[in-house]
């Protein structure tokens, strides 16, 4: 058994590649089993901030726990609000982030399974 503490965990800014504006903020827990990773990590966007276009190996889901934000895959965009749960399949290029006109922050917590030998593919920014 592994248990994390997110509230009390080191907070981390990262210029991760997938941001298109200014660095994630996240915290998050970590483990492996059957020959995949799984990661969680809650992510707030300031206002104005998204990912770029991007598609994952494996499943990723996203709960969202604060504000309203912006989800999309090539297909269209739909507003999002604390309490949604969104799952992009694996491959399916989408982003996302807060709108540009927000007046506060959009989180979200993101859980991921993606086999350990695969990489994150990044794309063009929305």
């Amino acid at each position: 058994m592994d248990v994390t503490n997110i509230q009390t965990s080191e907070k981390e800014v990262s210029d991760h590649p997938v941001q298109a504006t200014t660095a994630l903020i996240s915290d998050g827990v970590s483990s492996e089993f059957d020959g995949n990773e799984v990661r969680a990590a809650e992510v707030t966007f300031r206002p104005g901030e998204r990912t770029k276009f991007h598609a994952h190996p494996g499943v990723q889901i996203l709960y969202v726990t604060e504000g309203v934000g912006i989800v999309a895959n090539r297909n269209g965009e739909r507003e999002v609000s604390e309490g949604d749960l969104i799952l992009f399949s694996p491959g399916e290029e989408h982003w996302h982030g807060n709108k540009k006109d927000a007046e506060s922050q959009f989180s979200h917590v993101y859980f991921l399974t993606e086999p350990e030998d695969e990489e994150l593919e990044i794309l063009e920014s929305p």
